[in-house]
């Protein structure tokens, strides 16, 4: 965070337009690679990403990005030009004629000034009831990852040594739920390569073909911790995470299966569309001709806020699953494979605060003052110097005379405590 600090604070050269144009072109190059390899989704964020995301470029339009809305919005797009060219053709050619009556006038305008809360209000609502979706969605998702952390953990810690095969086992599985959770709720096959490595071509199998495959997976952790011989309190706390994980995954279905009320839905794009049907009339006499791409920016602008509260009102379909995937499984795996690694390093951790405590009750013993709150080498010297003093006076040493450096305290020397060695890092 300091280092972000001292970065923010920093003054940032102005950039020329060789780097905004390189930047530019890096941009779209990226984007067209997402759409060539399908992965607009909205991934897990990195800091260089978040600098990024939060820079100048971020106000302009990702060409790929704008095309695929385009597309998208093709149709009504078009309807839009085809009115707009209509009202145009009938207000330079037929309503100055006599007989014909004046459908295109700039009064109109008060219609729509009148009713433009009301478009505002329900693009706003429609947004947010779906970012509501969004988030309830990514929460459940951060309590089920916390579980699926915290049994394993939690199983690591209580097991006794003899149990270690039911907790490589329990692992495995555990490894293997957000795949198949995922792969449920996004009924996609392609999530089980993630856990191919994990379990059995037979499990694999059978898993595939059940209707619901996350549910089974936890009773196959239920019955594997069913027979650990774990305290009742014991399985009752790591029970819990797994319904914790369950309740999370029904969320997730609920989200899923049920969409917003569709009369919500429809009357809002129904209304943006009479809207933008309607609007030509007012705005030719202001316009003019321009009033043709003046329409089409409009409606890509409006029905573009609308297809945002659509694209997001099903979660499963843009949260990073497959990161999920891959990071639970990472989890779950490391945190079995460095269990030997941790408990090296408590057993470390406890010798060493055995010694210093065993160190502080021969200083007590020995009538010698007790440590003073200070760093660890102020704290060695001025034990050295009060050594050196008090053999000085016991004619045990000299006046004047120095002791060599790196010696140890007396009390240490005289009872036999070493301290002990400095932890690594690669012993962690």
């Amino acid at each position: 965070m300091a280092g972000m600090e001292v970065e923010l604070d920093e003054q940032q050269p102005h950039d020329t337009w060789h780097k905004v144009v390189t930047d530019w072109s890096a941009c779209c190059r990226e984007t067209w690679l997402c759409e060539e390899l399908n992965l607009f989704r909205d991934e897990p964020f990195s800091p260089g990403e978040w600098e990024r995301h939060a820079s100048w470029w971020r106000h302009c339009p990702e060409p790929i990005i704008c095309v695929r809305v385009f597309r998208m919005l093709s149709i009504v797009e078009a309807w839009a030009l085809l009115v707009s060219t209509a009202v145009a053709l009938y207000a330079t050619l037929l309503q100055p004629k006599p007989g014909w009556p004046e459908a295109v006038s700039g009064d109109y305008i008060i219609v729509f000034q009148l009713t433009s809360f009301a478009v505002s209000l329900l693009l706003v609502f429609r947004t947010n009831t779906a970012y509501s979706r969004w988030w309830e969605a990514r929460q459940a998702f951060g309590r089920w990852l916390n579980c699926v952390r915290n049994a394993q953990r939690m199983l690591l810690s209580w097991a006794p040594p003899d149990e270690a095969h039911i907790v490589h086992e329990f692992a495995r599985w555990n490894a293997a739920l957000t795949t198949a959770a995922c792969a449920y709720l996004r009924r996609e096959d392609a999530y089980w390569q993630h856990a191919e490595d994990l379990l059995q071509p037979g499990e694999l199998l059978w898993l595939t073909r059940c209707d619901n495959p996350p549910v089974k997976v936890t009773m196959v952790m239920s019955g594997l911790l069913k027979r650990t011989s774990l305290a009742v309190w014991e399985r009752a706390e790591i029970e819990r995470q797994i319904s914790d994980f369950d309740i999370a995954l029904g969320a997730l279905e609920r989200i899923s299966r049920q969409a917003i009320p569709k009369a919500y839905t429809r009357h809002t794009s129904r209304f943006i569309i009479c809207y933008l049907t309607f609007l030509p009339f007012a705005l030719w006499s202001y316009l003019g001709w321009v009033l043709l791409p003046t329409m089409v920016i409009l409606a890509f602008l409006l029905l573009g806020i609308e297809n945002i509260g659509i694209q997001i009102e099903n979660p499963v379909r843009v949260l990073p699953l497959s990161s999920f995937c891959v990071g639970l499984k990472t989890a779950v795996l490391s945190l079995v494979r460095y269990q030997p690694d941790v408990q090296r390093a408590i057993d470390i951790g406890l010798a060493a605060a055995a010694a210093q405590q065993q160190d502080s009750l021969l200083q007590k013993l020995s009538g010698q003052p007790p440590p003073s709150p200070m760093s660890p080498r102020r704290q060695q010297t001025e034990m050295q110097q009060h050594q050196v003093q008090h053999q000085g006076s016991n004619g045990h040493m000299e006046q004047g005379q120095q002791r060599p450096a790196g010696i140890r305290p007396v009390a240490t020397r005289m009872h036999g405590v070493q301290p002990m060695p400095a932890m690594s890092r690669t012993q962690c």
